[in-house]
């Protein structure tokens, strides 16, 4: 829940733990919903559901009434069903454990899938790295043949421009027809 919110959980609850893998999440491509009645059947939380009651209960009031009046239509509507504040007050601190310790074990999973992507993905760096490494390795080598085979063209053209034979025969050609 939002801070600030009317709703919002109070500090201090404590989270009850929660086997992640118990969790199932829904999602219809944007907004993710947790059935949290099963939730709280796993919890074993009694399914007395004096919150959601009383929830129902106060959207059908008037939205303007005033608060005093609001708390006394509630506390009003509770005795009808055999209930009172500190029936609502034991439900909605169950479920808040319950709450906390699904956010928190998402938490925790969430956490700890992050941290063996980053490995992951601090391994193919390193990958990356060692074939770059290899490339201009590859590539250096290249460059030492390109230059030792340049060199080597060059030596060897000298001679053939010195008995005249390089604008007259075929490039390439051994000089005098082929034969050694």
């Amino acid at each position: 829940m939002l801070q600030g919110s009317p709703h919002a959980v109070p500090k201090g609850a404590p989270a009850e733990r929660v086997d992640a893998g118990t969790v199932k999440l829904k999602s219809d491509g944007g907004a993710v919903t947790i059935d949290f009645q099963e939730q709280y059947d796993l919890a074993g939380i009694p399914d007395t559901d004096e919150v959601e009651q009383l929830e129902n209960f106060l959207a059908r009031l008037d939205a303007s009434l005033p608060k005093a009046s609001k708390i006394a239509a509630a506390q009003a509507f509770l005795g009808a069903i055999g209930k009172d504040k500190s029936n609502v007050l034991e439900d909605a601190s169950r479920k808040i454990q319950r709450v906390r310790g699904i956010l928190e074990s998402k938490e925790e999973e969430t956490r700890s899938a992050i941290a063996e992507v980053e490995a992951q993905i601090d391994a193919l760096q390193q990958q990356i790295e060692a074939h770059r490494k290899r490339m201009e390795e590859v590539n250096r080598e290249l460059e030492g043949v390109r230059q030792a085979c340049l060199v080597e063209e060059s030596r060897l053209q000298a001679a053939r421009i010195f008995f005249g034979t390089e604008g007259g025969a075929a490039a390439g050609a051994p000089p005098g027809g082929g034969g050694r």
